[in-house]
């Protein structure tokens, strides 16, 4: 199978061709919204999902639930099941056949052999194990791998900001599940999808999730001007369940949000964003620093208008300072005030003040790339929109500027990337679409080392078909950097 070296510069250089796949679902719609210097949202919109729903308990139990807080001294074995509610083991405890979600570190010291162990902590000291896992962190696994990160109950140092982002690498989004109802609200259609992309190498996951406004019949919330979150709901039991399960794969970084929050956004209810966040923290404050908090996607009010910057500052500030409050390690990410273009964030943010004052090494960046939106927004026309190489790299560029200037050398997060192409085409074969996937992470954000997570709507934006369970086309391949074209023009007949 002939392979398309990428070289956008205005023109392209092409070699070779093979015909590429598939048929994909067409059923979402976007939202409304205006674009702003170039970007604009992608959302895949609306339409008949499943309901909500899935158990409230725990989401697994293999061989056995351990609960409660088991503390294990003078090299304790446990094996075959599942702890949970975090244990913490010292004296060279060796843990197999299981894993953990709540987090057990390992102090004293804990060798794995035959597994590798990145970024998180250091173990050493102890007693060895061969064939088995130790988890620095949260989750213990057979098969050689140890995972990474910190929990905050084991007294675990958390991960930084800036080493979180060396690690998520390329990503991925559970669209239009959590914060919508197009996708079933269930653990077993989001873990599908985290199956599938991580078995591709993609290590962080965002879940979009919708509080304060309906979904599906319902808020998360008892009140949406008080922000209280109503810890009986059964989609919250969802949702912790598919955090814990994207938890539990080794290396897998989760972001969660708060994401259409139209009145929060449009009054200005900062003490509902604040009360918000206070129980978010309480609810995962046990949860490995793999996990991370992005306070407010795309703080746009319900005419599509910014947000005052001014306002934003202000809420944040007092979300951020609930979370601090608390857990002064758990990575926070924030971002613009409209649409999270990259030239937003000069706007809101002239300096940290109230997020940190430039010195938590434990905040994040982050933007939404759809550049340019004429050719990347859903019902735009053809596709075949002549975009260059400054289409890609100029917001990443715009981005880095502000992060190496007033931010102080923040991290930067791409939490959103993709082109519409499901409101024009039942199936993706446009070589001009492939092409901008094959230069976005792989050609451009990696190699300026911004992680990025692409937005996989399961609609007009698919990449994972929710249907069959499996990639409904070859875009996968492209945002790895390699992926075969139909043809060798960029402008193919299915670009029109």
């Amino acid at each position: 199978m002939a392979r398309i070296p990428l070289h956008i510069a205005g023109a392209l250089v092409l070699l070779g061709g093979v015909s590429a796949c598939s048929a994909n679902d067409t059923s979402s719609q976007p939202e409304a919204g205006q674009p702003v210097g170039g970007l604009a949202p992608a959302v895949g919109g609306t339409g008949l999902g499943g309901a909500g729903g899935g158990a409230t308990g725990g989401w697994l139990g293999v061989g056995g639930v351990a609960t409660g807080g088991l503390s294990a001294t003078g090299g304790m074995t446990s094996s075959g099941g599942v702890a949970t509610g975090g244990a913490t083991q010292t004296g060279g405890a060796t843990n197999s056949g299981g894993w953990s979600t709540g987090g057990v570190p390992s102090t004293g010291g804990t060798l794995s052999t035959g597994g590798t162990e990145t970024g998180g902590l250091p173990v050493t000291g102890g007693t060895p194990s061969t064939g088995g896992v130790v988890a620095t962190g949260g989750i213990a696994n057979t098969g050689g791998v140890s995972a990474t990160g910190g929990n905050p109950t084991g007294g675990a140092s958390g991960l930084t900001a800036r080493e979180a982002a060396a690690a998520m690498g390329r990503g991925f989004n559970l669209g239009q599940m959590f914060e919508s109802t197009q996708q079933p609200r269930t653990l077993a259609a989001a873990s599908a999808k985290i199956d599938a992309y991580y078995d591709r190498g993609f290590r962080n996951v965002r879940i979009p999730v919708t509080w304060t406004e309906n979904v599906g019949g319902d808020l998360l919330v008892n009140d949406p001007n008080v922000g209280d979150v109503n810890r009986s709901h059964p989609r919250l039991a969802v949702i912790q369940q598919v955090v814990d399960y994207a938890l539990s794969k080794p290396g897998l970084y989760v972001v969660i949000n708060a994401h259409h929050e139209a009145r929060l956004k449009t009054e200005n209810r900062s003490w509902v964003l604040e009360r918000l966040w206070q129980d978010i923290t309480d609810i995962f404050g046990d949860r490995d620093y793999r996990l991370l908090f992005e306070l407010l996607n795309e703080p746009h009010r319900s005419d599509s208008s910014a947000m005052d910057p001014a306002d934003l500052r202000n809420m944040t500030s007092l979300a951020y300072a609930r979370i601090r409050a608390v857990d002064p390690e758990r990575i926070v990410v924030i971002g613009g005030n409209q649409w999270f273009g990259a030239a937003e964030m000069a706007t809101v943010w002239p300096s940290l003040d109230g997020v940190g004052n430039g010195q938590d090494p434990y905040l994040m960046a982050t933007f939404h790339h759809y550049d340019p939106w004429t050719f990347c927004g859903d019902n735009q026309g053809t596709y075949d929109d002549p975009w260059d190489d400054d289409n890609l790299s100029g917001p990443m560029d715009a981005m880095l500027d502000w992060a190496n200037s007033v931010g102080n050398e923040m991290p930067v997060y791409i939490g959103e990337w993709g082109v519409g192409w499901g409101s024009r085409y039942s199936q993706m074969d446009c070589n001009n679409i492939r092409a901008w996937y094959q230069g976005m992470h792989s050609q451009y954000a990696a190699a300026k080392g911004i992680p990025t997570s692409v937005w996989d709507d399961g609609g007009w934006f698919a990449i994972f078909d929710h249907g069959s369970g499996r990639f409904g086309n070859n875009l996968v391949d492209c945002i790895e950097g390699d992926c075969a074209w139909t043809g060798t023009e960029r402008f193919n007949s299915g670009c029109r």
